[in-house]
């Protein structure tokens, strides 16, 4: 007689073939003998790895110790969704990573959250991040990722130090009008945002030119500046004294005696100009050194120093500006 195969089941006794065997019994049979021809086949780890869950959504298509499924290779991580979906496509020590600026832009979540950047095995929205080297040229210039070796900013979000439509008060935006990303720096784009901007408020730099807010002549002959300090011209952008008379028509000059146009600014030039000033008249600074009256001896300016009046100094006399 032919033995009946391996793990089959044998109804040995004629009472047993014509004796009802309950079905439960026979179908647990039949499961035992199923795995002991599976396994006197020998079950290949690596082909139940690839028809995984695992594999199809992490890469882990490969049977490594113990028959743990793991990411062996790039090819485990091209056909898995992390790399369709996050743009993982690259194995970097069992796991899939994002390791190209291609890999991520080809995935969806370039297409549906501007993730299209490859940074640190992940992609990432550079418009949206600052990162940790970038910190300190981040908040003052805007400039606040790395590219090909530098810091550089890409968006508005960057400028303005914020998504809000109002920019952070320390940013160049606030400050400097600078609120669009352009070549890697921010720049002014257009003379609505100089207006909101410090520079146009304090220094009459209201109309954007070359990437910058700068000040027109007209804006100058009008402003605060002209009147209190006679900053009246325009050079290089800036509200500055086209001459000395505009200095002599300034308040500065009737308070302080900055009478005399130098480097952008005006100062007293000479002792005749302190002598017809406040500060000659009600505190005898009636002499010019570096720039500012001083008393006999050189008192009252600030020895050493060159250029316009320290305006932090105070001085007990009457102001023509009211205050």
């Amino acid at each position: 007689m032919t033995p009946p195969p391996t793990g089959a089941i044998r109804l040995s006794s004629p009472a047993m073939r014509t004796s009802k065997v309950p079905s439960a019994l026979v179908a647990s049979l039949l499961a035992v003998s199923a795995l002991s021809a599976l396994a006197g086949a020998g079950c290949d780890s690596t082909d139940a790895c690839k028809t995984s869950r695992e594999c199809k959504r992490d890469g882990r298509c490969t049977a490594g110790e113990s028959s743990v499924c793991k990411v062996t290779s790039d090819q485990d991580c091209s056909g898995s969704e992390t790399c369709k979906l996050h743009g993982k496509c690259t194995a970097k020590d069992h796991v899939c990573v994002a390791s190209t600026d291609a890999g991520c832009q080809a995935a969806e979540d370039c297409k549906k959250a501007g993730a299209c950047s490859a940074v640190q095995g992940s992609c990432i929205n550079l418009e949206l991040t600052t990162q940790p080297e970038c910190a300190s040229s981040c908040e003052s210039e805007g400039r606040c990722v790395t590219k090909d070796g530098k810091c550089v900013a890409l968006s508005r979000r960057h400028c303005a130090g914020t998504a809000d439509p109002k920019p952070e008060k320390e940013s160049p935006c606030a400050k400097e009008g600078l609120c669009k990303a352009e070549s890697g720096r921010c720049v002014a784009a257009s003379s609505e945002d100089c207006a909101q901007s410090a520079a146009c408020k304090d220094g009459s730099q209201c109309a954007a030119k070359d990437g910058r807010c700068v000040a027109t002549a007209d804006d100058c002959k009008k402003s605060n500046g002209c009147a209190h300090d006679g900053k009246c011209g325009v050079t290089e952008g800036k509200c500055a004294p086209a001459s000395s008379s505009d200095c002599q028509k300034s308040a500065r000059c009737k308070l302080e005696g900055n009478c005399t146009a130098k480097d952008g600014a005006c100062i007293a030039g000479s002792s005749a100009d302190c002598a017809q000033s406040s500060v000659c008249a009600q505190v005898k600074l009636c002499l010019a050194r570096e720039g500012v009256c001083v008393g006999a001896g050189g008192k009252g300016g600030p020895p050493g120093k060159s250029g316009p009046p320290d305006k932090s100094r105070s001085t007990s006399i009457t102001s023509p500006l009211g205050h």
